[in-house]
């Protein structure tokens, strides 16, 4: 049987998949307020931070509370992976990446594609190129796919330049 606190996780998650940000903050505010120690609650309300408010040392709290909480859930390494790298903290995105390898049910080819963009931004394109490769022979996802093939081709051109 679902409990409440997934109730209310799930009734958040919907809020903001419809683009009720608003909303969702307020059902997020009162799950942590019941449960602090919701590790996906803290995993949502640090994609918040981080995709819709721009609160990048909110997001980075969020996400270590999460991890404490709930280190199983394989969003909570996608999302957290992505900050790191947009804050340029290469050495933890890495070190996020490697734990989220071991959680089942995680996504290779989205790990290997954020392994990608950590090469990519310290233009070792060879490198990345290596690991957009690897997460296409990993996917099932024709859009994934295309997405990579990108991520290959954008790494040649700035290896030409």
């Amino acid at each position: 049987m679902i409990n409440a606190s997934d109730k209310q996780l799930y009734l958040a998650t919907r809020l903001l998949k419809d683009g009720q940000v608003e909303e969702c903050i307020n059902e997020l505010s009162l799950l942590l307020i019941r449960y602090p120690n919701h590790g996906r609650g803290n995993a949502l309300l640090g994609r918040l931070y981080l995709r819709h408010l721009s609160d990048y040392t909110q997001a980075e709290e969020c996400f270590n509370q999460a991890l404490r909480f709930d280190p199983l859930y394989p969003e909570l390494y996608y999302d957290f992976a992505e900050l790191l790298i947009q804050l340029e903290k290469y050495t933890g995105a890495i070190a996020v990446l490697n734990k989220g390898f071991e959680i089942p049910g995680i996504e290779k080819e989205k790990m290997l594609r954020l392994f990608g963009l950590v090469y990519e931004k310290q233009q070792s394109y060879d490198q990345a190129i290596t690991y957009y490769t690897d997460g296409i022979v990993q996917s099932m996802s024709e859009t994934a796919i295309k997405k990579l093939q990108s991520d290959i081709q954008r790494c040649m051109l700035k290896k030409r330049i």
